[in-house]
């Protein structure tokens, strides 16, 4: 009986083993970065140790003004599938530059997305034959986040809520090909603040407790954002409920379709977050300004409440996505819209280059992002940039090139809604991409 079930096993662990497939992929992003020197007086009463020496206030001051060559992501992506029943998943950076958050003295290295899931999970347009089910445990991107990002930088809606990815469990489902479901519990990205461009901002990091700081890198000109969750798992302490519900199609031929989904998170604030690379908490202490100084947002409570749509559309080279998110957070209240348009032309141009030609085609596009904040705080505030109304508009075009190379020329336009004069801390972003 024994050798009958071990030449069982020898015959069928070929077969067993053809359902695996494995991928790997390493991408490098080079940057030329071009930031606008913006700069904008505090009224917060900072002590005279507080700043650099022969300063008498403290600025919201463009992160890395000038013109700047940098390497900005070096990281390799893992994935392990056994059909559609099992996927296995990790995205490694060694260096991500402009992910760095709260600060440049976040981790250096880090597991964006590292996660585990059984059962069938179709993505965007992707239709299952039936009625599916899944569960997915670790740290992965929110439900609603924009499937494909066609310019390099993110819009302010996409910063200021869905860009880090969440810790803990998702489960989920289709009824029939087209209607799907989401429910989730996670840890809840901490609430902070960073700047909207390439540059997080260096808020808190441990230079600013010597006397007389003068770092390299500025403060910026933050927003409020839900930052990068510490650690890979789930912390029960004030778990986050997601729910969602969406409807995906597409026609026979596949050359238009949409994906739309309505979501839902809610959970109770942290007294303080900590966070590494800054000395400063997340959640409500970030609300209350800095100890000691008894000047705080008129925060009432501890609840924090999202709740939005996204849509994205193909037809043939046409590429949309359209989100809206509003925001509760501690009585407080802001929402943010995005919208954000493509048109990939095919373009064969050039000498050949392993077969194919050098340039492969070309993508336009443009993102039109809004901030909205229905709250004010004390002129005394450190960051009263938190509660301005805000429009960036990003422009750019993407090259494609043979061996999967492109290269992505960009432009951001602020436009910021402040009393006084014209606070403009616009960006040039060009940013070659090379993936193996």
């Amino acid at each position: 009986m024994r050798r009958v079930a071990t030449v069982i096993v020898f015959l069928c662990a070929p077969s067993l083993f053809a359902q695996w497939t494995f991928g790997t992929r390493i991408e490098l992003r080079a940057n030329y970065r071009d930031s606008k020197e913006a700069k904008r007086p505090l009224a917060f009463p900072f002590p005279p140790s507080f700043l650099p020496v022969g300063q008498t206030t403290g600025f919201l001051e463009t992160v890395n003004a000038g013109r700047h060559t940098e390497l900005s992501v070096a990281q390799i992506r893992l994935d392990a599938d056994y059909g559609n029943w099992f996927a296995a998943h990790a995205q490694l950076h060694g260096q991500d530059k402009y992910r760095r958050n709260p600060t440049s003295e976040d981790r250096k290295t880090d597991a964006d997305e590292l996660w585990l899931r059984v059962g069938q999970k179709p993505e965007f347009l992707d239709r299952p034959e039936k009625t599916s089910f899944f569960v997915q445990a670790g740290k992965f991107p929110h439900m609603e986040r924009q499937p494909t990002r066609l310019l390099e930088s993110y819009g302010l809606a996409a910063t200021a809520f869905n860009r880090f990815e969440d810790v803990g469990f998702m489960g989920g489902g289709s009824v029939g090909r087209n209607l799907y479901w989401r429910l989730s519990g996670t840890t809840g990205n901490p609430l902070y603040f960073r700047d909207p461009n390439a540059l997080a901002g260096d808020n808190g990091i441990k230079e600013l407790l010597q006397p007389n700081p003068d770092p390299e890198l500025k403060a910026g000109i933050p927003i409020l954002y839900n930052t990068e969750t510490e650690g890979y798992f789930l912390r029960t302490d004030h778990v986050q409920f997601g729910q969602g519900i969406g409807y995906r199609w597409q026609n026979a031929a596949q050359t238009g379709g949409f994906d739309a989904i309505v979501f839902h998170y809610r959970r109770s604030m942290s007294d303080g977050e900590t966070l590494t690379g800054t000395f400063y908490k997340g959640d409500l202490r970030l609300l209350e300004g800095p100890p000691g100084f008894n000047i705080s947002l008129p925060i009432t409570g501890r609840r924090k409440e999202e709740t939005g749509a996204r849509v994205y559309t193909e037809w043939r080279g046409l590429t949309a996505t359209a989100q809206f998110t509003k925001q509760l957070f501690a009585g407080l209240y802001r929402q943010g819209e995005e919208l954000e348009v493509g048109y990939q032309v095919p373009w064969s141009f050039g000498p050949a280059v392993g077969g194919e030609s050098l340039v492969q085609g070309i993508q336009p596009a443009v993102r039109w992002s809004g901030l909205q904040n229905f709250f004010k705080g004390p002129k005394t505030f450190v960051d009263p940039s938190m509660w301005w109304n805000w429009v960036k508009i990003d422009y750019g075009v993407r090259i494609g090139f043979a061996k999967h190379v492109d290269l992505t020329a960009e432009r951001a336009k602020h436009i910021i809604v402040v009393p006084g004069p014209r606070l403009r801390p616009d960006e040039t972003l060009v940013t070659l991409r090379v993936r193996i």
